[in-house]
């Protein structure tokens, strides 16, 4: 697949659905990608450097959903709608959101942590599409750690420090992302994908140089810097490393 202390609302377990179907893990993990060239890193590890650690990392997920193989239909969506509007299609079944994701700081140390489960019918999926973004009070219901986001504007809020003093960076940077993911979920088994998050190049530039995240005149390379450090995979082992096993036809 080339995709896409934790406190998950209950908004996520209630939009897994009912019992039927097959049960997809969804889990998170916060640090460097893994790989053959790649070292994993924690969060912790990027004070030598710029003297940035991170405390607590907060996403408002708005929608992640699996599309079955040849399902090309056209969602309706334009990158430029509303915030206030959600995909509304019939197959929930295959969907999860709005959901928080609370990632303390026992969490950014490279570890898995679970996150909840999707229940969907057995077959073959091709891709996984997320949508990190802010929702509205409305949205965010009676869920108080999620209606806290949505009361800021937020999608994404880090807190941190920088040079031993707290700061707090709010965002309401939107990063959609859509990534084949051809994988096949079958009665009896229990898949599981995985969101890792990068922190690792989020406060520094394209020269290596830091960047404050207290400075405004930084602000649009930090959520360009988000926007790329999400991606997700199958990890049906929940290692935190990429499944080698979706071209085995």
């Amino acid at each position: 697949m080339r995709f896409i202390g934790l406190c998950v609302s209950a908004m996520l377990l209630s939009a897994c659905g009912s019992e039927d179907g097959v049960k997809v893990g969804l889990s998170t993990r916060v640090g460097a990608a893994r790989g053959a060239q790649a070292v994993a890193k924690s969060a912790q590890q990027q004070e030598p450097a710029t003297g940035i650690t991170l405390d607590r990392v907060r996403l408002s997920v708005r929608e992640l959903e699996l599309e079955y193989e040849g399902d090309d239909r056209d969602d309706g969506r334009d990158d430029d709608d509303d915030d206030d509007q959600l995909d509304s299609r019939d197959d929930d079944e295959q969907r999860l959101g709005p959901v928080l994701i609370d990632l303390s700081a026992e969490d950014l140390n490279g570890r898995i942590v679970p996150v909840g489960n999707l229940r969907v019918t057995p077959g073959i999926f091709d891709e996984i599409e997320f949508d990190i973004g802010k929702v509205t009070v409305a949205q965010a219901g009676q869920d108080a750690p999620l209606r806290e986001l949505a009361e800021l504007g937020a999608s994404v809020v880090i807190d941190g420090h920088i040079d031993g003093q707290p700061f707090s960076f709010v965002s309401s940077v939107r990063l959609e992302q859509e990534r084949e993911a051809r994988f096949e979920v079958k009665e009896g088994q229990e898949p599981n994908i995985t969101l890792n998050i990068d922190p690792t190049g989020w406060f520094v530039d394209g020269n290596g140089q830091r960047l404050d995240p207290r400075d405004a005149a930084a602000r649009a390379t930090i959520e360009n810097n988000l926007r790329r450090s999400i991606d997700a995979f199958d990890d049906d082992d929940r290692d935190g490393d990429e499944d080698d096993d979706h071209d085995d036809d």
